[in-house]
Order: structure tokens, then C-alpha cells, then sequence
């Protein structure tokens, strides 16, 4: 009660003097027996915590998790003052060659030997060397103590291993697996540009084009010549007919005029003159018939084969149609560069079906990190490689190896060398590593088991 009451008057004196100054600079947790914990002592050990937090958290969850922090933060520097008291207790101690090599040690491992860089950084943070090797020495304690806590002899059963592992088979199921090997050839940053073959192909095209529109032009001039030609045909067909009619007519009129006076002669002459005159007006008749007949036999043979107007069209839209088809060529595409790095990629699967070792290509020719090894990645699951590598990958068997497989970045080529299908370790080969679980919980709960019965002898309030 003595240390105790002690206690609370520095606490008191401690925040008068704040008072004074007229702001609180400080305050009181937590009490462990005769040891003040304040708050600006859970400040300093929740603030790299909370600087964390604030990066994944925000508004009221963020409050939520520093206060969670905050007494985890309380509980460990009771626990740390508690085992630091039991040590004091016992009656042991440090030597301070040991607070000296884990100083130096600190400084050698975090500030790379620079001790000016190292009591630049303490007085950032309003610590002196003496108060640092203070912490150093409470650090060291703590450790120590929960070790002999722990090594006391800790014997896990095969009934506890066994038991684990049936709790636990999800725990141990592993996906298919390869062993693979891989080959990168990096894509070159300047692609030669190939001589385009599409200019000669552009110009032949022109040139059928051209052809196409005269032959065209031609066959519309010889439609025209044809179309012309028939009419003319035709034309002469009609005078011809027409002058053939009149000719047949005028002969019939003079015959009958000479029929009219031969009748008048033979009106005036004899019998026998009537007779001829009359024979001769129906031969001239008949004459007249047979003419007419020929002409529009003659006329009606041109026509006949003459082509029609719609023969003559037909063939005038069929020229049209070739040449619109001939003259609209179909787009040729640009030349897509080519990449040298390319056909190295594609000599090297040449050699590889011709039956060269996938390691020593590898190492030969891979440009990636592991060409020493010739090209060796292990064992991996379906979740390590990019889709497109893992699903050729997946798919290919033992001794198999890829064909080039072309990415922005470069080239690979894979090879398996072994599968493994899906399938639960063993008992046997997990066993150790269970055992080191089980260790490893059951001095968790010697620690716990400790630290509190420590709780259950002290002194411990909190503010």
C-alpha cells in the first residue's frame, strides 16, 4: 500500500505541475503495483499502429480499430511491467556488455554503422542514449523471462499430431501442379518494316481496271454499231418494201391503162384483141401479188434477226455490272512489321522438335531470371503464371514442350518436365510441421498460463 500510495502522489504532483503550465500534457492508464503506466507511454506504442490503420480504414471504423489498439496496447505494457517486476524480484540481472552488443548491433543493422544518423533519429523522437539503453535492457528482460517460461520440455503425442490432421485436411490439398521450364525472348523495340509487296498488286488492279472500262466502252460501241446497223436494216427493209409497193402499183396502173385501151381497141378491132388485153391485165396482176409477197417476206427475215431491245439492254447492263465489279478493288492491309526476336523465338522450337535439350537452350538464349537454372520454375500451381501462359502450360504433358507463344512484352516457350494431380499431403509428410504448430500453441498457453498467475499476485488498476 506504501508503493502504491507513493504512486498516486507522483501522478498527482505530476499533473498539478501540467496545471500550472495551464494544459495536460500527460496522464495516468493504468497502476501495476507500484509502476505508473501514463498514457503518452500507449500513445508511443499505438502510434506506428495507427499510422497503418489509417491507411486501410476511415471514420468511424478507423476510431473503432486505434481503440482496439489502445488496449491491446495497455495490456502489453502491463504484462511487460509485470514480468520486468518478476525479474527484479528474483534477483536478476543484466550485464551491460549485453545491452552493449544489441546497441551496436541496432546501430550496424538499421542505420548501416552511421551512429550520428542514429542519435539524430533519438532526438527526433525525444529520446537520449541512456533512455534508449533503458529500453534495450526492459526489451531484453522480457524476452528472456518468456523463454524460461517455454523450454521447459514440451512432448506432443502422435494422438494429438494424428487428431490435428483430420481437423485440418483442408489445410493440406493441393491443387494440380507442373514442374516447369521456360524460355523468354524479349520483343525487339524497333520491328523491321518489310518492303510492301502491295504497290505491283495496286497497279495490276489499276491496269485490269482500265482494260475492264475499255473492253466495256468497246462492247457498248459494238452494241451501238449493232443497234445501228438494225435499224438501218430496217429502214432499207421499209423503203425497199415501199418502193417495191409502188413500183407493183404503177405497173398495175399502166397495165390497166393499157388494158383500158386495149379494150377500147378491141372495142373498135376485133374480137381476138379483147381476148389478149384481158389476159394480158391478169398477168399483170398477178405480178403485182407475187412482188408484194417477196418484199414483206424480205422485210419480215431482217427483223426477225435483228436483237431486241431488251437483248441489247441486257447486254449493256451486264458490261456495266463487270466493270463497276472490277473497278472497286478490295482494301489491302498495311504491312505489319516484323520482329527479328521473332524468328529467333521460332529457330529455337525448330531445335526443340528436332529433339535439343530445352535446358541448354535456355540457358543459352532465355533472357529470363531463370536461364541459369535453365529455365527451371519448379513445381507451381495454376495460380502463379498469366492466363495465357498457364492455360498452354496446363495443357501440356510430361517431356512436351510449346510452340511460340507471342505476348506484348516478348516470347515464350514452356516444357513440362513432371505433373502432379490434385491430391491431400500425406500424414507422413506433414507431420513435422504439425508438431511444430502444436509446440508452438502449447507455450502459447504456458505464457498465458504464466502471465496470469502474475496478474493474480500484482496490483493492477486501471484509469
Amino acid at each position: 500500500m506504501k508503493r502504491l500510495a507513493l504512486a498516486l502522489t507522483i501522478v498527482v504532483a505530476m499533473l498539478a505541475t501540467a496545471g500550472s503550465a495551464g494544459e495536460i500534457l500527460d496522464g495516468v492508464a493504468a497502476i501495476v503495483n507500484d509502476k505508473v503506466i501514463t498514457y503518452s507511454e500507449v500513445r508511443d506504442l499505438v502510434a506506428p499502429v495507427a499510422r497503418q490503420l489509417s491507411r486501410s480504414y476511415s471514420g468511424s471504423n478507423l476510431v473503432a480499430k486505434i481503440q482496439a489498439a489502445n488496449v491491446d496496447a495497455l495490456n502489453n505494457l502491463i504484462e511487460r511491467e509485470l514480468i520486468i517486476q518478476e525479474f527484479k524480484g528474483k534477483g536478476y540481472s543484466i550485464p551491460e556488455t549485453v545491452i552493449d552488443e544489441e546497441f551496436n548491433d541496432v546501430v550496424a543493422r538499421d542505420y548501416g554503422g552511421d551512429r550520428t544518423a542514429f542519435i539524430k533519429t533519438l532526438q527526433a523522437e525525444h529520446l537520449t542514449v541512456a533512455q534508449y539503453r533503458d529500453q534495450l535492457r526492459d526489451r531484453i528482460i522480457v524476452q528472456a523471462m518468456r523463454n524460461s517460461k517455454t523450454q521447459k520440455e514440451v512432448i506432443v503425442s502422435p494422438y494429438k499430431i494424428d487428431k490435428y490432421y483430420q481437423e485440418h485436411q483442408d489445410d493440406y490439398k493441393v491443387d494440380e501442379q507442373i514442374k516447369l521450364r521456360m524460355i523468354f525472348i524479349k520483343a525487339s523495340l524497333h520491328p523491321a518494316t518489310p518492303v510492301s509487296a502491295s504497290a505491283p498488286t495496286i497497279a495490276t488492279t489499276t491496269t485490269q481496271v482500265a482494260q475492264a472500262q475499255s473492253t466495256g466502252t468497246v462492247a457498248q460501241v459494238g452494241t451501238t454499231t449493232e443497234v445501228a446497223r438494225a435499224s438501218s436494216t430496217g429502214q432499207v427493209a421499209q423503203a425497199l418494201m415501199a418502193s417495191t409497193n409502188e413500183s407493183a402499183a404503177g405497173t398495175a396502173t399502166t397495165q390497166v391503162a393499157q388494158a383500158q385501151l386495149t379494150d377500147t381497141v378491141a372495142q373498135v378491132g376485133s374480137t381476138t384483141e379483147v381476148t389478149q388485153a384481158s389476159s394480158t391485165n391478169q398477168a399483170a396482176q398477178s405480178w403485182a401479188a407475187t412482188t408484194n409477197e417477196t418484199v414483206a417476206t424480205l422485210a419480215t427475215n431482217q427483223v426477225t434477226s435483228m436483237p431486241s431491245t431488251n437483248q441489247v439492254a441486257e447486254s449493256v447492263d451486264t458490261n456495266q455490272v463487270a466493270k463497276s465489279a472490277i473497278a472497286t478493288p478490295a482494301p489491302v492491309a498495311p504491312p505489319q512489321p516484323v520482329d527479328p526476336r521473332r524468328k529467333l523465338g521460332e529457330e529455337i522450337v525448330a531445335k526443340l522438335d528436332a529433339g535439343a535439350s530445352f535446358e541448354s537452350l535456355a540457358k543459352l538464349y532465355s533472357e529470363g531470371k531463370e536461364a541459369k537454372e535453365g529455365g527451371d520454375w519448379g513445381w507451381i500451381g495454376k495460380d502463379v503464371l498469366r492466363k495465357e501462359l498457364n492455360e498452354v502450360a496446363f495443357a501440356l504433358k510430361p517431356g512436351q514442350h510449346s510452340r511460340l507463344i507471342e505476348t506484348q512484352e516478348g516470347y515464350y516457350i514452356l516444357e513440362v518436365d513432371d505433373v502432379k494431380s490434385a491430391h491431400t499431403k500425406p500424414l507422413a509428410e506433414v507431420r513435422d510441421e504439425i508438431e511444430k504448430i502444436l509446440l508452438q500453441q502449447q507455450r502459447q498457453k504456458m505464457q498465458e498460463s504464466w502471465v496470469k498467475d502474475l496478474r493474480a499476485k500484482a496490483y493492477i488498476r486501471y484509469f
